[in-house]
């Protein structure tokens, strides 16, 4: 028994420790399970989620579709096409069970896409395990077309190779803004660059609503380890139903098209409107530029004219210009974002608001002796004539500047003021296009407008004003005195059409009475009839209209701003046209008939497209011209013609614009402008027709009206306004 090994036992302080730690682990477990139990019942959808997202395997982005912008009736100017990129899934080929995966991928590519198989090898073998390699970019449809017919064939031998490569080639979609007439009605719609980047027009003005939104698709495994897939589809943007009428809007961009092309102007610029509610039916101005490639200047300019552009503008001193530069300027709304002195179109506003204040009578005359001397310190402003006596009416049919300045007095500093500020000068039109300058800083107040400041600003001159400023303002004068807010877009709908929201007319002020108005639409009435106006005549309708010039620059240049804006039918306008011709390229800058007769010229083909009928006899004669004229038009646009044809054409054109411009009685038509002591004045516009000589006033003013440099008393005047030059 001794020779036994003695086996020994715990002791039972060690089992007392063994059997605490066997229950604290058992206590430690079942807290645990009660936690698991806890966070599954109170937190497992979460904790759900969550994995299921680390486990996501793909997200891919589903583009928007841009809004289109369409014309009133429904044309489109600007639309989102579908583009595709090719994408190679170099992993899906590589790692492929199917040993004739990589050659079938790089022959279809090679067959389809034109690639180089070389170069698709080398990238398969760079990126191995890339699932996101794009081979071509910005592909169109019918790129892809073949490819899409190959993988959707019954054929055998294409199911076979198909499903082979279906996973390895895919397309990501895309979109690409174009514009369809390409320049027509640029300015107004601006332009949607490669970054997507709204630029000018309607594009920017109305980006949050062209905009949408992008959609989603991504995958990932489920609680049950399948793959699952989920689609979160995109928010395309709403369509813009844009005031604009495209036929309307190439009859105005073809007249100015040919005005560039036969003269040509520094700036040239239309705005056709409805009076009756502020809708703009037309806006156009030149040189243009091609929405779908906005930084050519081609478009605009020849390579030599460009160079001689920058030249000019580099030998003026303000600055180094660059083609970038030219760039921009194109890209501007002239309308819009520029400014100019408005002329004699202002005095429609004077004599409208001195009448409607009973200021001035119906019957008064007024006496037109060259000028006014302003006793103060002996400064000479001068008329465009000696006109002798004239009624109220002929003071706006021969754009009188003396009978302008009498009238300013007898309204008062205070009074003109108002009739600016009621007028919308220096305000916001609030026109739905950006860029809009008020000219604010461009317009005289109470602490600068001097006496002198008065009488020019009577007749148009000293202050600036935009194009949608005086086409609103001139629409009320002629609608019976409402002024409605300008305005470019009429509808808002969203991608199936259905129409989220409207823009009525906004009557925002009353300018003059009925009575104030129906009068000024005859003096408007007999100045194209037997006035300054006349070449703005349309045969058979009655057309009303005022003419303007002014000085562009330094004071003393010979640079002329010239513009015309008309109404039609004057008893119940529908449209009212305004063109302004910014320093025509021509030694004479300062015919007002440049731009009178691109009016009647717009007016002759918009009146009957929009159903108007004519309501005046129309003489033999009459029809002849416009026949002429019509043909001259037509010729132009055929570019088939001989150059003795088209040179017969002109001669027959030139003759007619002639027959035109003697309508009326043509020795009691008065220039509007005036350049110099003695100017002949042409009221063909064109070098043809009969000519008349004036004689400048004593004064020897420099143009509609300036201050004249040699003042009564031998001190030179005041410049008209230093801050009111162009704000160009």
């Amino acid at each position: 028994m001794s020779g036994r090994k003695r086996i020994k036992r715990f002791s039972k302080t060690n089992r007392r420790r063994l059997s605490l730690v066997f229950v604290f682990v058992i206590i430690c477990f079942a807290v645990l399970c009660i936690r698991l139990v806890f966070l599954e019942v109170t937190r497992g959808e979460t904790y759900e989620k969550k994995v299921l997202t680390m486990l996501n395997y793909n997200s891919d982005i589903i583009p928007y579709q841009r809004g289109d912008i369409t014309d009133r009736n429904g044309t489109v100017l600007a639309t989102s096409e579908n583009i595709y990129n090719l994408v190679l899934d170099a992993y899906v080929v590589n790692y492929s069970t199917n040993e004739n995966t990589r050659q079938y991928v790089i022959d279809a590519l090679v067959r389809y896409f034109d690639m180089d198989a070389d170069e698709v090898a080398e990238k398969l073998d760079e990126n191995p395990e890339n699932r996101y390699i794009v081979l071509k970019k910005g592909m169109d449809y019918e790129q892809r077309r073949e490819y899409d017919n190959f993988m959707n064939s019954e054929e055998e031998e294409d199911l076979k190779i198909s499903k082979v490569i279906g996973n390895a080639i895919w397309f990501e979609e895309e979109y690409k803004r174009t514009y369809p007439f390409s320049t027509l009605a640029c300015d107004v719609l601006g332009f949607e660059s490669a970054d997507d980047t709204a630029n000018y027009g309607l594009e920017n003005s109305y980006n949050s609503v062209l905009s949408g939104t992008d959609g989603r698709r991504y995958g990932y495994i489920n609680d049950e380890v399948s793959m699952q897939t989920e689609t979160r589809l995109p928010q395309n943007g709403s369509t813009v139903v844009s005031t604009l009428d495209v036929n309307i809007q190439r009859i105005t961009e073809k007249y100015l098209n040919n005005f560039m092309e036969d003269i040509g102007a520094e700036n040239i610029a239309a705005i056709v409107m409805n009076p009756n509610n502020g809708e703009i039916l037309a806006m156009a101005s030149a040189p243009v530029f091609d929405c779908n490639n906005p930084h050519d200047t081609t478009v605009a300019m020849s390579a030599s004219e460009i160079k001689a552009w920058l030249e000019k503008k580099n030998s003026e001193g303000s600055g180094k210009w660059t083609e970038s530069d030219l760039i921009m300027n194109i890209w501007r709304n002239f309308c819009v974002n520029d400014s100019y002195e408005p002329g004699s179109t202002a005095k429609t506003m004077t004599v409208s608001y001195a009448l409607d204040q009973d200021v001035v009578k119906e019957r008064d005359t007024f006496d037109c002796d060259g000028g006014q001397t302003y006793a103060g310190d002996g400064t000479y402003v001068s008329c465009n004539s000696y006109h002798g006596m004239l009624n109220l009416q002929e003071t706006i049919m021969y754009s009188c500047n003396d009978a302008m300045m009498q009238i300013s007095d007898l309204m008062g500093k205070e009074s003109f003021l108002n009739m600016q500020k009621l007028f919308g000068l220096g305000q916001l039109t609030g026109i739905d296009l950006p860029g809009e300058i008020s000219c604010r800083s461009y317009v005289y107040n109470e602490e600068t407008m001097g006496p002198i400041e008065l009488w020019t600003s009577s007749f148009g001159q000293g202050y600036n004003a935009t194009a949608v400023q005086i086409v609103s303002a001139f629409s009320s004068i002629v609608n019976g005195g409402k002024y409605y807010q300008p305005h470019i877009v009429k509808e808002i709908r969203d991608d199936s059409g259905s129409t989220l929201q409207v823009f009525d007319k906004v009557l925002q002020r009353t300018t003059v009475s009925r009575a104030t108005s129906d009068w000024m639409k005859e003096a408007l009435y007999q100045t194209v009839e037997q006035g300054s106006g006349t070449p703005a005549k349309v045969p058979g309708y009655k057309v009303g209209g005022k003419t303007g010039t002014s000085e562009v620059g330094v004071r003393g240049s010979d640079d002329r701003l010239v513009s015309f804006i008309g109404a039609a039918p004057i008893d119940d306008p529908q449209i009212v046209v305004y063109v302004i011709v910014d320093r025509a390229h021509m030694d004479d800058q300062g015919q007002s008939s440049f731009a009178s007769t691109i009016c009647g010229s717009i007016m002759s083909e918009v009146l009957p497209y929009m159903q108007i009928f004519q309501t005046e006899e129309i003489t033999q004669e009459e029809l002849d011209t416009f026949a002429a004229l019509r043909e001259r038009d037509i010729r132009r646009e055929n570019a088939t013609v001989s150059d003795e044809e088209e040179e017969a054409a002109d001669d027959e054109a030139q003759a007619a614009d002639e027959n035109v411009d003697e309508a009326g009685d043509g020795e009691d038509i008065v220039s509007d402008e005036n350049t110099g002591d003695e100017e002949v004045y042409d009221e063909a516009g064109d070098g043809g027709g009969d000519e008349e000589v004036y004689d400048e006033a004593e004064g020897g003013g420099d143009g509609d009206g300036e201050v004249s440099d040699e003042a009564v008393d031998g001190e030179n005047g005041e410049d008209v306004n230093e801050e009111g030059e162009d704000a160009w």
